[in-house]
């Protein structure tokens, strides 16, 4: 795990709503696909996963979730929404970009998050850079709150 601040983040989206799993993967699948045959899809591309709702509160058939690319300012009009992902502090985390590894983070998360001060009113990101999907892996981003004095 590393600390890093993030800057805010504007990024263009699709949404889906409905129950987490496989829904998400095809998502993020055509998300894709509408990025590479918009020239979208580069070698320095960040694509965010987030999940919006805790699926312990939020009903499946209302739990939300966006697939996004990272606008750096480059870009022209891509016929995506856009919005600001909130930087500040986050825990970072590689993760294998495998199935079971993404599922043992998510599995362990509250054992992870029970040591870390987490800032449960900003989503987690799935973040998938290009150099990181290279070498298999894939990066989970827990945001924490702002330090007071010390400490994480």
């Amino acid at each position: 795990m590393t600390i890093e601040k993030l800057e805010d983040l504007q990024i263009a989206y699709m949404r889906r709503t409905g129950g987490y799993g496989e829904g998400n993967r095809q998502l993020m699948e055509r998300f894709k696909r509408y990025l590479r045959a918009n020239g979208l899809l580069r070698a320095d591309t960040t694509i965010l996963g987030i999940a919006l709702d805790d699926p312990a509160r939020t009903p499946e058939d209302r739990q939300r979730y966006d697939v996004g690319v990272v606008l750096t300012g480059g870009e022209g009009p891509c016929g995506l929404p856009a919005r600001t992902i909130a930087g500040g502090r986050y825990a970072v985390f590689e993760v294998p970009h495998t199935e079971e590894g993404v599922s043992d983070f998510w599995r362990d998360l509250p054992r992870i998050a029970a040591q870390l001060p987490v800032d449960t009113t900003r989503p987690i990101l799935e973040r998938y850079a290009r150099q990181k999907l290279l070498a298999h892996l894939c990066e989970f981003c827990v945001p924490l709150l702002e330090r007071k004095h010390g400490g994480i």
